[in-house]
C-alpha cells in the first residue's frame, strides 16, 4: 500500500486541456529492506521489497498542476505483490498549495482512497498535512498525517532531505486506532544526465492496538530514477 489511483484519466484530461504544456515523466527502480506503510510492516522483519514506478506531471489551465503514476512492488520471496495507481491535481492559494487525489491499491487488500492535502513553506521548513479517506471500507476509515521537512546541500552535488512525521487513524474504530511517529533521512545525487541515485534510512515507532502493531521499525533502501 504505497500510493496510487485510478485517476490517470484526470491527468490525461488536464493535459489535453493544456496541449502546449510540457509533461515531465520519470521511471525509477528500487529496493527496500522492509515494506513499511503508515508505520506498519506489511511483511516479515527484514523481508526485502523490490519496486519500480512510472510518474507523470504537468501544468494545466488556471495555474493548476497534475500528476499521475503507477507503482509496482514484489516481496523478495516472490509470494506477495502489489500494484498501485494514483493521481492528483494541485493549485496554489497564496502561500498554501492544496491538492486533491485518488489512490487505488491492488494487492493483499484491494481498496481505494481519496485524499486532501495542504502544504506550505515556513522558515525553510516544508510543512504538509494530508487526510486519507477509504471509500471502500464499510465504516469509511480515515487516516491523517502531518510532516515537516528540510533539505540541505551537502557538497558534491548531493542533497540531504530530513523529514519528521506523525500519522494517526482518525475514525478507524477502537480495534484499529494507532499512532505512528517517524523520522527519515534521504541522500540523493545526480549520477548523469537525467539520472539520480538515492539512499534512505527511516525509523517508525507505532503505538496502538491495530494488529498488535506496538513496536518500531528501522529500515532503508536504495533507488535509481531516470527523467525523460
Amino acid at each position: 500500500m504505497k500510493k496510487t489511483s485510478t485517476i490517470l484519466a484526470i491527468g490525461s484530461a488536464l493535459a489535453l486541456g493544456s496541449a502546449q504544456a510540457e509533461i515531465e515523466s520519470s521511471f525509477h527502480v528500487g529496493y527496500s529492506t522492509d515494506y513499511v506503510f503508515r508505520g506498519l510492516n506489511q511483511g516479515g522483519a527484514g523481508e526485502g521489497l523490490y519496486e519500480y514506478g512510472l510518474d507523470f506531471s504537468g501544468d494545466a489551465s488556471g495555474g493548476t498542476t497534475w500528476n499521475a503514476g503507477v507503482w509496482r512492488a514484489e516481496f523478495a520471496d516472490g509470494l506477495s505483490e502489489e500494484t498501485d495507481i494514483y493521481g492528483s491535481v494541485s493549485k496554489e492559494f497564496g502561500a498554501v498549495d492544496l491538492s486533491l487525489g485518488l489512490i487505488r491499491y491492488d494487492g493483499a487488500d484491494d481498496t481505494s482512497e481519496i485524499f486532501l492535502g495542504a502544504g506550505t513553506e515556513l522558515s525553510g521548513l516544508s510543512l504538509a498535512a494530508v487526510i486519507y479517506y477509504d471509500v471502500d471500507a464499510a465504516d469509511g476509515n480515515m487516516h491523517g498525517e502531518l510532516s515537516a521537512g528540510k533539505s540541505y546541500e551537502v557538497g558534491g552535488g548531493a542533497t540531504l532531505d530530513l523529514v519528521a512525521s506523525i500519522g494517526s487513524t482518525i475514525d478507524g474504530g477502537a480495534a484499529d486506532d494507532y499512532v505512528t511517529y517517524g523520522l527519515k533521512a534521504a541522500l540523493s545525487k545526480e549520477l548523469g544526465e537525467n539520472l539520480t541515485g538515492s539512499i534512505y534510512i527511516a525509523g517508525e515507532i507505532t503505538e496502538g492496538v491495530r494488529g498488535n502493531a506496538d513496536g518500531d521499525d528501522l529500515h532503508g533502501g536504495i533507488s535509481l530514477s531516470y527523467g525523460f
